[in-house]
């Protein structure tokens, strides 16, 4: 049975809104007449529907237990209560309350559907009176409009839901959160008073200010209300308030917050701080045990600049100062850090660090800020760069998380008299990031969490370097070669201090290399004079690198820290120390040098751009066909553009001094990849993989004229192919030349003759190696066409992946196999596009 109420409820009640509309049921009839008889049938049938859906689906399965009837009666008084208030409402739609007659019918209609509702509710005979006197409130109200007779209503209906909480729930001992069901009775006791009251008051044109403080705290009493029930649960687990009414009730709060505000009952600052506080309390959805207050606290700061305005109102006053405002704001985040710490263990799932807690803070006064730069500093760039600031600062903190102070901060200073002001409480407490001395028992690494603020340092020095200041290009060049080597300096002293602990001509070393590195990457991109002191800081960066490799060599080993592992300092474990401090001195100098490449090739790519500009208007479209040419024929013309622009770049770099730039970013580039390699082969034993993601990097290769003379645009991918096949092949040699000569007896284990596993293996890479050949020579000729040879020999590489025996040439025969589509492809592309070009 309750399937066909909540199919009758389902249906009834879109046709009983429809009804309520203008032209809702316009369908019905063309005829003017027939059309009002049918939307009154309609009507009543829409509203018989609701209320028999209605009881039978909602008011009987939910609070039938609260019916002090038996059955039938209850049946009876509940739909004599309802059908009573429908049919009043349907008779004051249609107008015929209006008349002195209708009037008396309609109120003694009122009075006895609230007496039915209260004989149905199971009301003792002594607090009878109060519902009819809610009903005959009602009435009288209608009739009047005068807030004396609304009065009447209001008291009827207290005392009548003042028994219902007393009889059903003030014994009961359940405790929500922190308070007894008895006090949530209280507080609902309160929100109900402005909530029968209001509806008064706004019908009958009561005191706007009375009105205004009536929104309020019937406002802050649902938010506080709601918090309780929907934060906790009952003793059996069940959630006692569920999060959709949550939803329901800010909905309804934030409409009747717009609609009053339209009706002049509201000003702008009262509208906005209830618009606030509805707002705040769906912070409930993703805390539901957060506090409210400070919640709706911050929202009221950041929404007070839109609601002041940019100007001063008559209407609201003159506008408060922005130092007020940034108090105010300020003030309220501190309020809610303990709301940004439940935040943040939510998100991440443990306590946060008290860098990152600091850090989110700032990011969070940043861009609070933003509706007070919107409405009084549209135009200002200073307001934005400071609060720019606040924030990139902020996010420094959050990523790098520094080491703060403890005392004052998660633990209580020495006061006398046991004051103990701190920002975190005991159970909101940041999480303390134990080093590796504490975990592991040793500190080889040096660890040295402060060390992480040289890097915020870093950072801010970064951030402020990019600032636009004012001076000449000299001076301006200065300043920022002088904010680089700053730069360097805290990076390279940070590396220093994390990574060479008590080696100081070490540590020296790497902070100048890193000054040095920062301030010749500066000037690379500034251009300008100053290409001897260019030169000297490159070469003095990497003269850096041996000298460092040459004093470890020399110098003993710093006395490890912590306990020493089982048999003292013995040979083998002096050598894995200096093999790990040797490691770190190349990983250090290795994205320096990668570094140094990218920096030289965005140089010389950007004077090859700025030689191949045309001079001319008339030499524009050449250039662009001639371009777009070479780039379908896959090469470059000879003395076109390209090739023109590539020579005119060489002598731009010659005419400012840096002849020598694309040589030492080749071998600097060269420099990366051998030190990541070797990287690799002592940290993970080479794995063959590592070439496809190191070998990318000779993308930054230049041509020059002592390394790479040959070196064209067109040609660029070359290197990078090249790197790949040899790598894989020297690693397939001595992955078959260790299996054949070092381990014979795994050989014969395995069931495999030495001689023929060797042959095997040999013929497989001479399988797939013309693959590879015939690619790399199209890399650096694309107009060559492919050759019979080429689709004889590009199927082998399909019997090699599965007869060989090391791993690299099983990926040299996969390697093929691509580079076999990927010719074939790029090549039918350049054809197809060729002959549109024709």
């Amino acid at each position: 049975m309750q399937h066909v109420w909540s199919l009758l409820l389902l249906t009834s009640a879109p046709l009983l809104m429809l009804t309520t509309l203008q032209g809702g049921l316009w369908w019905l009839t063309s005829d003017a007449g027939h059309h009002k008889a049918a939307l009154r049938l309609v009507r009543v049938l829409a509203l018989a529907g609701s209320l028999i859906g209605l009881e039978g689906r909602v008011l009987l399965p939910a609070f039938g237990h609260y019916l002090g009837l038996h059955y039938p009666w209850n049946y009876i008084a509940i739909s004599a209560a309802l059908f009573g208030a429908g049919s009043l409402m349907l008779l004051h739609f249609e107008g015929v309350l209006s008349g002195e007659l209708g009037s008396s019918l309609g109120g003694a209609a009122v009075v006895m559907s609230c007496g039915a509702g209260g004989v149905a509710c199971g009301l003792p005979v002594w607090l009878m009176p109060a519902p009819l006197l809610a009903g005959s409130g009602i009435a009288l109200f209608y009739d009047s409009g005068t807030i004396r007779d609304y009065c009447l209503f209001t008291a009827g209906a207290f005392a009548t839901v003042v028994w219902f909480l007393h009889h059903h729930y003030w014994f009961l001992n359940i405790e929500i959160q922190t308070h007894g069901l008895r006090y949530l009775c209280q507080v609902i006791l309160a929100a109900l008073l402005p909530a029968t009251l209001l509806p008064g008051l706004i019908i009958g044109r009561g005191s706007g200010a009375l009105v205004s403080l009536l929104m309020l705290a019937q406002a802050g009493l649902v938010a506080y209300l709601e918090g309780q029930l929907h934060g906790g649960a009952l003793e059996e687990g069940r959630q006692s308030y569920p999060g959709y009414l949550v939803v329901a009730t800010s909905a309804v709060g934030l409409l009747l917050s717009s609609k009053a505000k339209e009706g002049g009952l509201l000003n702008n600052a009262l509208a906005g701080l209830l618009n606030s506080i509805y707002v705040a309390k769906m912070a409930l959805l993703i805390l539901p045990q957060a506090h409210l207050g400070p919640i709706m606290a911050v929202v009221v700061a950041v929404t007070a600049p839109m609601l002041s305005g940019s100007k001063a109102k008559a209407s609201t006053g003159p506008a408060l100062p922005t130092p007020i405002f940034l108090l105010f704001t300020t003030a309220a985040l501190a309020s809610a850090r303990l709301v940004l710490f439940d935040l943040l263990l939510l998100f991440l799932g443990y306590p946060p660090n008290a860098g990152l807690l600091a850090g989110a803070s700032l990011v969070a006064l940043a861009l609070a800020q933003v509706p007070l730069l919107q409405q009084r500093y549209p135009h200002s760039q200073s307001a934005r760069r400071v609060m720019a600031a606040v924030a990139a600062f902020g996010i420094l903190l959050a990523l790098l998380r520094p080491p703060l102070p403890e005392k004052g901060f998660a633990v209580c200073p020495n006061l006398p008299f046991g004051l103990c002001p701190r920002l975190w409480d005991q159970e909101h407490m940041p999480d303390a990031d134990e080093d590796d001395t504490r975990l592991y028992g040793s500190d080889e690494s040096g660890s040295n969490p402060g060390a992480a603020w040289l890097l915020v340092l870093a950072g801010i020095i970064g951030l402020a370097a990019l600032v636009p200041s004012r001076g000449n290009t000299a001076a301006k060049r200065s300043r920022s070669c002088g904010a680089a080597a700053l730069l360097g300096v805290n990076v390279g002293l940070y590396l220093a201090l994390q990574l060479f602990p008590n080696q100081h001509l070490i540590q020296a070393i790497v902070c100048i290399a890193s000054s040095s590195l920062a301030a010749a990457v500066v000037m690379i991109q500034i251009g300008g004079g100053g290409s001897g002191l260019l030169a000297f800081l490159v070469m003095a960066w990497a003269s850096l690198l041996p000298l460092g490799l040459l004093l470890q060599a020399v110098l003993p080993l710093p006395p490890p820290r912590g306990p020493l592992p089982y048999g003292g300092l013995t040979p083998s474990f002096q050598h894995e120390r200096a093999e790990a401090y040797r490691a770190s001195l190349l990983a250090v100098y290795a994205p320096q040098a990668l570094l140094l490449a990218l920096a030289a090739k965005l140089r010389v790519s950007k004077s090859g751009n700025m030689a191949r500009r045309p001079r001319h208007p008339s030499y524009a479209p050449r250039h662009l066909r001639a371009d777009r040419s070479a780039g379908f024929l896959g090469a470059c013309w000879p003395g076109g553009p390209a090739s023109q622009g590539w020579s005119m770049s060489d002598n731009a770099m010659t005419a400012e001094g840096l002849a020598w730039l694309p040589t030492a970013g080749n071998l600097a580039c060269l420099s990366w990849l051998c030190i990541a390699l070797y990287l690799s082969w002592q940290a993970q034993g080479a794995p063959d993989e590592a070439i496809f993601l190191l070998a990318p990097s000779l993308l930054l290769l230049n041509r020059d004229p002592l390394l790479m003379p040959g070196l064209k645009p067109s040609r660029r991918y070359a290197p990078c192919s090249l790197t790949v096949s040899l790598y894989l092949v020297v690693s397939s040699l001595v992955s078959v030349g260790h299996a054949t000569w070092l381990q014979p007896r795994a050989l014969v284990l395995a069931h495999k003759q030495t001689p023929f596993y060797l042959l095997l293996n040999l013929a497989c890479l001479a399988a797939v190696l013309p693959t590879h050949l015939a690619f790399l020579q199209f890399l650096w000729k694309p107009s060559q066409a492919l050759s019979t040879w080429h689709y004889l020999t590009t199927p082998l590489s399909v019997p090699a992946f599965f007869l060989s025996g090391p791993y690299a040439t099983k990926l040299l025969a996969i390697a093929s196999l691509g580079m076999a589509a990927l010719q074939f492809g790029v090549m039918r592309f350049t054809q197809q596009q060729g002959m549109k070009l024709i």
